[in-house]
């Protein structure tokens, strides 16, 4: 599903071009090609011959004769333009080609080419009114950004592995105008004031899918435990803890219209009924009575009757016929796809980059293994798919 191999990336003058090279090689990590293209004042912050380093490749850093910009425009599958200055902006809303990287986007987007852009520098420019119409214009026009973060003053370049899995698994807008709610990662259940039961979902499955709608043009609600995985940038993250409040969080965002909901959170399955209201001592012997905990879930086909709904269904251990069967029996509690995965397959458990899964819905079954990602683009495929077929 990674169709993106040749990225042309274009470097000018921020001090965010200090991540260039780290942007350069985790493109490298992920199988892309990699050229560099600077603009006059990025030479000047970074050396060149770093970058040189960095992708393997010569850089460009000029336009002569042999007419770089048109050559590179059509070797390359998409575009990154990051850091991307005001200046850079401004200029590529209005055409005006005047350094090897401006040239090189302008000619890029004039092949229909992908081009990204991660802008950096203050906040106050980022926000202000040029700039924002730079910004505007550039989105109407098909480019897409990518960031900035706004922190501390600054509008800060995105990092550099949100910008890879953005370029490398692009696709089209196609989930544009839809409201998505995904729940991600563990919850706790306290045992006492201090400490708690959880599981080790690390909570990239769901980060995957967060990204990956956001990335088709989504408006991306993502409802996220306490897991170990950074959420994506550009979506809306709501934080909790225990299945209740994830539950409750769900619910709030359903009732204000939501068009897919993704229930990809390990969430505890039992609760301590009556946790101590103080800490437990290392010397005391205690028994916990476990009940089950609330299903995050339940009753939202009550709120919304109009809504997809796709659950996930671990088990550890199990024949993948007892593994279907008990996705079938989630299909036949109210969900429209089931994503069921066996923990216990190598490559396929908790904090894991890959999965392995059987998506389970009413018109039959399909297996599949891959990229955390490519599994995320695969059941948003398959929930428009079903989700018109059912209108």
């Amino acid at each position: 599903m990674v169709k993106v191999k040749k990225v042309l990336l274009c470097l000018t003058g921020s001090a965010a071009i200090m991540r260039g090279p780290e942007l350069a090689r985790e493109f490298l990590r992920e199988g892309a090609e990699v050229r560099a293209v600077m603009s006059p004042s990025a030479a000047q912050l970074l050396s060149p011959t770093l970058m040189h380093w960095a992708t393997g490749q010569e850089v460009v850093t000029s336009l002569t004769g042999n007419l770089e910009h048109i050559r590179l425009s059509e070797w390359a599958d998409a575009v990154v333009v990051a850091p991307a200055t005001a200046s850079t902006l401004g200029k590529l809303a209005w055409g005006i080609a005047d350094t090897p990287v401006t040239a090189t986007v302008i000619s890029s987007s004039g092949l229909g080419k992908p081009v990204f852009l991660a802008p950096a520098m203050h906040a106050s420019m980022y926000l202000s009114g040029p700039v924002q119409d730079s910004v505007e214009r550039l989105r109407e026009r098909g480019f897409f950004l990518i960031g900035p973060v706004l922190l501390e003053g600054r509008a800060k370049m995105a990092e550099p592995r949100e910008i890879v899995l953005r370029v490398l698994f692009h696709r089209p807008q196609d989930l544009k105008g839809l409201r998505v709610a995904v729940t991600a990662g563990p919850t706790v259940e306290p045992v006492d004031r201090v400490k708690v039961i959880t599981n080790f979902s690390s909570g990239k499955m769901g980060i995957a899918v967060a990204r990956m709608a956001a990335l088709r043009g989504a408006e991306v609600a993502l409802i996220y435990g306490p897991g170990t995985e950074k959420p994506p940038e550009g979506v809306k993250v709501i934080r909790v803890k225990t299945t209740q409040e994830m539950k409750e969080a769900l619910e709030e965002e359903v009732r204000k219209g939501v068009d897919l909901v993704v229930a990809a959170a390990a969430a505890q399955d039992l609760r301590v009924e009556k946790p101590f209201d103080r800490k437990l001592r290392s010397k005391e012997t205690v028994e916990l009575r476990l009940v089950p905990a609330p299903r995050v879930a339940d009753g939202i086909r009550g709120l919304s009757p109009g809504v997809f709904l796709v659950g996930f269904k671990a088990e550890y251990g199990v024949p993948e016929e007892e593994l279907v069967a008990r996705a079938e029996e989630k299909l036949e509690a109210g969900f429209d796809l089931v994503v069921a995965n066996d923990l216990s397959l190598p490559g396929a458990g908790f904090g894991e980059d890959t999965n392995e899964v059987v998506l389970v819905h009413r018109r039959g079954r399909e297996r599949m293994r891959g990229r955390k990602e490519e599994v995320a683009h695969r059941l948003l495929d398959l929930a428009l798919e079903l989700r018109s077929r059912r209108s």
